[in-house]
């Protein structure tokens, strides 16, 4: 009779989920160059949140699965720091699959070690071997360089061996002390850590659909033929009434940013846009329904004053 290894028996359960979310839309946009690099910030902005929250309760527990040398949380705040500047902790907040993915680490994490291992498995292992791949797609994909800020997330330099990392994890999970129905509660646990990572890509993908070329001639016409249109919506939406000019720098479904002139320099301003927007065709509409309501904006502003 063949004995099954539990990590074995894992890994091939939950083959099928761990297949589903390679094979994510925002994933293979993203990896490809399809994207702008606003999105692969984006999901190193959730990768923030979801790590703060397991690496706070690894600490907590001290459980032995972890080490310091899978710490991802230094790594990310530099790629962060790197990427989006010293203000990233303001304009980036967790989606509504992250606030679900954080909600569950905080519920199970302190209090069930074998819930705690099943999404520290499926994150770190996951980024040992896999997200090796996305970093070097990445890389390619933003021009960014492996193991420097900017894709320190996917760094792991005090790790020579990865494989020799995983088999002494995979040894460790068949070492357990676990009886057969807390394996089977293990194994559920690790199929939702896969689908909540799914949930977070696809939330990202509702924002982040529009692709690189369609982003690059919105911008074009925008700063060509709508400049100071760009201006007024900086200053009176954008809340910087001091702004000289404006250039549209990017946009997604929630927003459009642009980079204004200033006395002092220059400085980003996102607008919000006031719904998502899920085709090209709304954009124009939007943008016009910004600038009428920085006219009306505006009108008010000049009735105040006088």
């Amino acid at each position: 009779m063949t004995i099954t290894s539990f990590a074995s028996r894992l890994r091939a359960a939950t083959w099928d989920d761990h297949s589903s979310a390679e094979q994510s839309d925002f994933l293979s946009d993203l990896t490809k160059g399809r994207l702008t690099i606003e999105a692969h910030i984006a999901l190193t902005a959730q990768h923030y949140f979801i790590y703060r929250a397991l690496e706070d309760a690894a600490a907590t527990t001290k459980s032995p699965f972890h080490s310091p040398a899978l710490t991802r949380l230094p790594s990310l705040e530099a790629d962060l720091e790197h990427l989006a500047g010293a203000g990233w902790r303001d304009r980036y907040q967790k989606v509504l699959a992250t606030e679900e993915y954080v909600a569950r680490l905080d519920e199970i994490a302190y209090t069930w070690p074998g819930g705690f291992v099943a999404h520290h498995y499926n994150r770190y292992l996951g980024d040992l071997s896999g997200g090796q791949f996305v970093a070097r797609a990445i890389a390619e994909a933003y021009g960014l360089t492996l193991g420097s800020p900017g894709l320190l997330f996917y760094s792991f330099p005090q790790i020579a061996d990865p494989q020799a990392v995983k088999a002494e994890y995979r040894s460790r999970l068949d070492s357990a002390n676990w009886d057969e129905l807390e394996r089977s509660r293990i194994v559920d646990e690790v199929k939702l850590a896969y689908r909540l990572n799914i949930d977070v890509l696809s939330d990202l993908g509702r924002i982040y659909h529009f692709s690189a070329d369609v982003i690059a001639q919105i911008m074009e016409h925008m700063n060509d033929d709508h400049a100071e249109d760009s201006l007024l919506i900086a200053r009176t939406l954008g809340g910087r009434p001091e702004a000289t000019a404006a250039a549209m720098t990017g946009m997604d479904a929630d927003g459009i940013d642009f980079k204004v002139t200033l006395s002092g320099g220059a400085e980003a301003v996102r607008v919000p846009f006031a719904r998502r927007l899920t085709e090209r065709p709304q954009v124009r509409v939007e943008v016009t329904r910004l600038y009428q309501e920085a006219l009306q904006w505006e009108t008010v502003s000049r009735g105040d004053r006088s």
